[in-house]
Parts: C-alpha cells; structure tokens; sequence
C-alpha cells in the first residue's frame, strides 16, 4: 500500500487547455478560415475576370471578321464590272420611304454618331424608316452595304451544292450573257429547274444590311449592348442580333484625294464625295463584357479612332478593336 501511494505521488496527469490557449487557438482557427476564404473569394473573382476578358475577346474577332468581309464585299453585284446600272426593284418593307434594298445608286452609306430620338440620316441623305430610333446606342455610327452573296446561287445553269430547297421567294440579280441584268424574286428551290439548266444563266442573291449597335440584346431592359443588323430577308428587311457586348462602333474612312489608289486621309464625317473616294475604312469596336465584375471600378477613357469616349466609373470590363479594310468593289456609280 505504502508502494502504491508512492506510485501516485510520482504520477503527472494531463491537464486540460487554460482559457488564455483556447482563445487563442480559435483565433489563429479564424485568421486561417478567413484567409482560405480571401483566397477562394480571389481566384473566383480573377476566373471571372479572365472568362470575361475571353469572352470579350472571342466576340470582338467574330465581329470584326463580319463588318471587314461586308465591307471588303460592298458594292460587289455578281462580278458586274463598274460602274454598271439598272433598274431597282420594290421590297414589301424596305428600310426607306424609296426604293433603297435594291438600288444601286449608292452601294455603302454611314450614318456618322446617331445621336437620336429622330430616324438615322445617312451622309448620302437616306433616312432609315426601318429602325426604332429610342433601340439604337446613342453616339454610335451605322453602316450601310448592299451586295450579293460572294458565291452563285445558280452558275452557267449549275446550282450551288449550298443552295437551300426553300420555298420562300428571296430576291436575286439574274445575269444573262447578252441582256442586261435584272432583279427577280424568286424561291431557291426553283432555281434547281431543268428550265434553268441554261450555260449563260447566273443567278446570285441579294443582300443589303444596315449594321448597328442596339442597347439591348433580346428583350429592354437586359443592358445588354449588342452588334445587330437590319437585314433583306425574303421580301422585307428584319431585324437580327449578331454579336453581344459591343457597346459603340465608329467608322474612318481613307479618302483617295488625287487618285492613285492610297488614302490620304483618314475622316469620320464626309460628304458623299468623301465616300465615293473611300479606298480604305478603319473600323472601331468597343467591347464590353456581359455583367459586372465584383470589386471592379472602370476609371478608364476609350480612343475610337478620332472618337475618346469618357470615363464611365462602373464595374464593366472593356476593350478596344480596331482593323482596316481595303474597299475592294465600292464605288458610287451615279457619283
């Protein structure tokens, strides 16, 4: 008994945590959760970032790529040497109080820095009645293009392996060898004709667009900025959004004053002379990415060319395009 007593006089228990080391530890348990959380809450933000900017990105290149090709293609009419004029035709809603779709008195048009609430004027005087004024970004330019497809519908009598089996009748130039050309509204799916089948017939489809920037993108009130395009489509020209996120588009154009084929000068706001002797344009996107960027301020100014937009002070991220086109088919053939 006394060896046993001796025993447990000798014996050190374990003692449990005093106050002072249990605050202490729940605080340095808080300090690394709030960092873990820091950490989380920044990568999040920056994936966020960086998936806008890509998106940004992504949509600026597939925009730009439509506005260079239309405008490298304005003014193109089946390989028509220019000038070369005909007749226009009627559409059942055109984008004019004249004949404008298919005539080829002016084939590329600006509208320079619509400011609204009146309809769009164009440099050449066109008023386009088929837009809502109130729907078009304030401060930005509109192009207009009127062409025909790069490819044949119908080629020497052979369809095109892409040519549809619609039956809705669009309009297309019919070029024959020996007469002079002419519109004509007709279903795709009859230019597949035996009757058709003809080595000196052409037929190639119209096209006539209107680009603009709409301050929204499918319904009011979405604040989502958007490249879209009056466009001929059947018999009438609609409506259709091509690419979200641009917030403003601004045009210049190289005007060729002594005619040798080199701009000499780059303009925004020209006469229909000025334009006429456009051999170059200069166009400007500005990106903006869908929503908002936690914990971003935009405190930055955007140069569009000749145009320096001010700052706008929110949590949008934005970017700067810009190319030149060389206008390889425009000419003003009545200019």
């Amino acid at each position: 008994m006394k060896h046993f007593n001796e025993l447990l006089a000798g014996k050190h228990f374990a003692q449990g945590l005093t106050l002072v080391e249990l605050l202490v530890s729940l605080s340095l348990g808080l300090l690394l959760s709030a960092g873990m959380v820091s950490a989380y809450l920044v990568a999040k933000r920056n994936h966020h970032y960086q998936e806008e900017l890509a998106r940004i990105q992504e949509n600026g290149r597939y925009a730009m790529r439509v506005l260079s090709r239309e405008l490298a293609m304005a003014g193109f009419h089946g390989g028509l040497p220019l000038p070369t004029d005909f007749p226009s035709e009627s559409v059942g809603v055109d984008c004019s109080e004249e004949d404008w779709a298919l005539d080829r008195a002016v084939l590329l048009d600006l509208v320079d820095d619509h400011t609204g609430p009146s309809p769009p004027l164009s440099v050449h005087d066109t008023e386009f009645t088929c837009f809502e004024p109130s729907a078009i970004a304030p401060d930005t330019d509109l192009i207009a293009v009127k062409r025909t497809a790069a490819e044949a519908s119908l080629l020497r009598g052979v369809p095109a392996s892409t040519l549809t089996a619609s039956a809705v009748e669009s309009w297309f130039l019919r070029l024959v060898h020996g007469l002079a050309p002419q519109w004509e509204h007709i279903a795709p799916r009859d230019l597949r004709d035996a009757s058709r089948a003809l080595p000196s017939l052409n037929y190639w489809e119209a096209i006539a667009r209107v680009f603009f920037i709409r301050t929204y993108s499918t319904e009011r009130g979405d604040d989502i900025p958007s490249l879209c395009m009056e466009t001929l489509a059947g018999n009438e020209l609609t409506a259709r959004c091509l690419v979200e996120g641009v917030e403003n588009m601004q045009f210049e154009f190289g005007v060729d004053t002594d005619d040798d084929g080199v701009p000499n000068r780059y303009m925004s706001a020209l006469t229909p002379d000025d334009l006429r002797r456009a051999v170059t344009a200069r166009v400007y996107l500005l990106l903006r990415s869908i929503g908002p960027i936690s914990g971003y301020r935009n405190d930055k100014t955007y140069r569009l060319g000749q145009k320096v937009l001010p700052v706008t002070d929110d949590a949008y991220l934005r970017r700067v395009m810009s190319s030149t086109v060389v206008l390889r088919n425009h000419t003003d053939p009545v200019g």
